[in-house]
């Protein structure tokens, strides 16, 4: 057993929040210390966590048609995919995803918007139906609607909303290589403005898109700045049509190790595993909770298919955790 690293982590369970220096030494680390690092980023997890794991899933309100160019993303009118046109679901076709998946013992449902922004008009057809999802159904909300200000945020939240995610995608560095029609300031001050109103924040971000290791600790360290609640861990999948359509797909082991580095420096945070779970980790899904992770995104994501809700709390049961069934 690697010394540092295990003396770095009895720091962490004792209170400790790591710095840079030992973040680089982390980051590192060579395969030989694979199993060390997820030895420590379990303990951290049940230090923090105990057994509990969210579990969430979305449904895209709009879909496609984009005006961004995100260089990941099929959403974007500017690439030629299947989501070229934009697609918005009716108010009975979100309602009757949120009443399925409260029917299927999934407590938290994110409704997300393709684009930059929301429209007035989007917002209080939104505002109406978070409501609705919220005390009628009885099933936690999460959103995602792009860039929004301080009033837009607090509407949101007086709608009954627990959770806004508006991911950083990359660091800050390497955003302009992903993303040129907005500007980092924008998402970050997006975050600011939902904290703010009181909201919990799902931030987080997108591996495999070219980007260093100094850059997945600088998104790691900025989040941590923010003061997030949820870190979405999304893995690349390649999309026919996108820039990125050529992108090899992240390793398991690779994506397991990153993980258990954001549980080090993120030891009381909620991390995520979301888009490329399936593709990128194949038989190895269930160790993502021995890498540090506390909550998935069940059923089908944006763009791409998941996993089946029932097969995913079958998982997390036969692994002695606990799905957490309330709201938030």
């Amino acid at each position: 057993m690697n010394d540092k690293t295990a003396q770095i982590a009895e720091e962490i369970l004792d209170g400790k929040i790591i710095d840079r220096a030992e973040t680089e030494y982390l980051f590192s680390l060579g395969d030989e210390d694979f199993q060390d690092l997820l030895y420590w980023a379990n303990r951290i997890r049940e230090k923090f966590f105990g057994k509990k794991v969210k579990v969430c899933s979305i449904v895209p309100g709009r879909l496609g048609g984009c005006s961004q160019d995100c260089k990941f993303c099929a959403q974007s009118s500017r690439y030629e995919t299947s989501f070229k046109k934009t697609e918005t679901l009716s108010d009975e076709e979100i309602l009757k995803a949120a009443k399925k998946a409260k029917q299927k013992g999934v407590p938290n449902f994110g409704i997300v918007y393709s684009g930059k922004t929301i429209s007035e008009e989007e917002l209080a057809r939104l505002e109406k139906l978070i409501s609705k999802i919220k005390n009628e159904i009885g099933i936690g909300v999460c959103g995602g609607f792009g860039i929004i200000n301080y009033e837009q945020a607090q509407r949101l939240a007086r709608a009954g909303m627990s959770r806004y995610n508006h991911n950083l995608e990359t660091s800050r560095n390497n955003f302009k290589n992903i993303v040129t029609t907005h500007d980092y300031n924008s998402r970050t001050e997006t975050i600011k403005a939902a904290k703010q109103a009181g909201l919990g924040i799902c931030a987080g971000g997108i591996f495999g898109i070219g980007e260093t290791d100094a850059d997945r600790i600088d998104m790691a360290l900025e989040l941590r700045e923010l003061d997030v609640d949820m870190v979405p861990m999304n893995f690349l999948h390649p999309i026919a049509g996108t820039p990125l359509a050529d992108m090899p797909t992240m390793q398991p082991r690779e994506i397991l190790r990153l993980i258990a580095l954001y549980r080090f420096i993120l030891p009381r945070v909620h991390i995520k595993a979301a888009g490329g779970r399936m593709l990128n980790l194949r038989d190895m899904q269930s160790w993502i909770f021995y890498a540090g992770a506390t909550a998935i995104i069940s059923g089908d994501y944006l763009t791409t298919a998941g996993r089946a809700v029932e097969e995913d709390l079958q998982m997390i049961k036969d692994l002695g955790l606990e799905a957490e069934l309330v709201c938030g």
